[in-house]
């Protein structure tokens, strides 16, 4: 006994027709399936390469924008530092000239001194010396009580001279002559010996004047009375270069 497949292939299902092609579409015409496959995937390959082009391009735009940056940072500088300087070296004042313009050594007067020299004037008088020998041209004058205004002239040709007024005769005159000739050894100068000022016995005595000098001076005389000047040059006294001032 055998058995033989119906025609048709068998049992049919409803709705499908056994001669229906999977990829060229079926009896209603509809598009194949493969088309629909190769449809799907390019639209995502499309899609996938918008995806990729519009990534880069916002990235480079993102790229592209400026950051704002920030300033450097400022750091505080510490001030210079300010070096302590050495003060100034002190300037030492000009030294006071040392030489008498007159005598031309240090503490050789050049100024009259002692204790009756006054300011302003009185009776004026004139005494000077002979051009050659150690005397004065006026061995004697005469004045009235009160301030006298000496000028002195030495008329000497080559020597130098000086007027001292004592208030005695020969013994305080040899005394003042006497301190005149040590003020020779403490300046070492013939032109030094001139009585200082506090000299006992002395009441005013002029510089040692250089040949044609003169100076004047007033002197107010202790009162009525008669008081001998010298010259206290030295050797000059002692070989009697003296006179006498009377006040009447």
């Amino acid at each position: 006994m055998s058995w033989r497949a119906p025609q048709g292939g068998g049992p049919r299902i409803p709705g499908f027709d056994s001669t229906d092609n999977v990829f060229s579409g079926g009896s209603a015409g509809g598009p194949p399936l493969l088309s629909l496959i190769i449809a799907a995937l390019a639209v995502g390959l499309v899609g996938l390469f918008l995806a990729i082009a519009f990534g880069g391009s916002i990235g480079q735009g993102t790229a592209a924008v400026p950051q704002p940056t920030r300033p450097p940072a400022v750091l505080p500088t510490a001030p210079p530092a300010v070096l302590p300087t050495a003060a100034p070296a002190a300037t030492t004042a000009p030294a006071q000239p040392t030489t008498a313009p007159s005598g031309g050594a240090a503490g050789i007067p050049t100024e009259p001194l002692g204790p009756a020299l006054v300011s302003g004037t009185g009776t004026p008088i004139e005494i000077g010396t002979d051009a050659a020998l150690l005397i004065f041209n006026k061995d004697r004058v005469t004045v009235p009580n009160g301030p006298v205004t000496l000028t002195f002239k030495n008329l000497a040709t080559a020597v130098q001279h000086n007027w001292v007024l004592v208030q005695g005769g020969d013994e305080v005159a040899s005394a003042v002559s006497d301190v005149a000739q040590a003020q020779v050894r403490v300046t070492r100068n013939a032109a030094g010996a001139v009585p200082p000022a506090d000299t006992p016995g002395l009441l005013v005595a002029s510089p040692m004047l250089d040949p044609g000098e003169e100076v004047t001076f007033t002197f107010q005389p202790p009162g009525p009375g008669t008081y001998e000047f010298i010259c206290t040059f030295p050797g000059h006294y002692v070989a009697g270069m003296k006179g006498v001032l009377v006040v009447e």
